[in-house]
């Protein structure tokens, strides 16, 4: 049986080029690594490199080899992150999010249907969401809008709405009881989050002309809304949930354009189903409607 050690070795080799470069980045010496190399020719029963006084480099079958390699080097890290995984979710319910708006409401639910389940969320985007789902980072993830697939289920999840957030002073409050649109604001100065999934790149695609100051924190972003005149965003979620922690004087003025509104959806593996059906059961008693 050929060790792990010696397939990276090999790898390294073919990252690096040089014997000095792939020892220096295994933190071994050059003759060990020599011999493991020698090693690996010995138990493969073939040669895999042409050596000269100067120089050693992989021939034909040595580059066969370091591919091979690598391919077993990384279903051997698929294998530890699966595990993981799935020992992870025996005792955890894992979710992926792509804004944060419902990050902050679903773990409540979670920790009510799932009380000895310990809740975990992140936000990343669809991509990273949809790969973490099939690898078994997240036991379901939620996405703005309807994915469809083979081995999955989608399942509404309820909707957001984006809000202008206001001074009383701005001239766009004459709006409030009418709505405004993402072009009636564009072209001023917002204080945003930085990290709000896909709603940054909605905003700033639909009022190309406007600027964003961005906050690292939600807490920072609070403490500058608090403290600035400049117009910033909430949510129908977010202003029902934390509406204390805003500056009371600020109005909220209900963003018209279809964009502002988003779908969530959750997306479920079906053989994943059983495990969270009092979840599914939850959804589609309060959303399918």
């Amino acid at each position: 049986m050929i060790e792990t050690y010696l397939l990276e070795a090999l790898c390294a080799f073919h990252d690096c080029g040089t014997l000095s470069a792939a020892a220096e980045y295994l933190h071994i010496s050059q003759p060990a690594l020599s011999r493991s190399m020698q090693k690996l020719e010995d138990l493969l029963g073939v040669s895999l490199f042409d050596r000269t006084k100067n120089r050693i480099t992989l021939n034909e079958t040595g580059k066969m080899a370091s591919a091979m390699a690598a391919r077993i080097l990384e279903s051997q890290e698929d294998m530890i992150t699966a595990v993981r995984n799935y020992d992870s979710s025996l005792h955890t319910v894992s979710a992926g999010y792509c804004t944060p708006g419902p990050m902050m409401e679903i773990p409540l639910h979670l920790t009510q249907i799932y009380p000895k389940m310990k809740v975990s969320s992140e936000m990343e985007n669809d991509a990273d969401l949809l790969k973490g789902l099939r690898t078994g980072k997240y036991g379901f993830v939620i996405l703005s809008h309807a994915y469809e697939d083979d081995d999955v289920v989608c399942i509404p999840c309820g909707t957001e709405t984006l809000y202008f957030s206001l001074i009383p002073a701005h001239p766009a409050v004459l709006f409030k009881d009418q709505g405004l649109t993402f072009s009636q604001m564009n072209g001023e100065t917002f204080v945003m989050a930085g990290d709000i999934g896909v709603w940054r790149d909605l905003t700033m695609k639909m009022m190309p002309d406007s600027q964003f100051v961005l906050q690292d924190s939600l807490e920072a972003l609070s403490a500058v809304i608090n403290a600035s005149t400049l117009p910033a965003f909430a949510s129908d979620l977010t202003i029902r949930l934390f509406r204390s922690r805003e500056n009371s004087s600020r109005i909220f003025i209900r963003i018209l354009d279809s964009e502002a509104t988003l779908h969530y959806h959750c997306i479920i593996l079906k053989k994943n189903c059983e495990r969270y059906a009092k979840w599914i059961s939850f959804l589609k008693e309060r959303y399918e409607k």
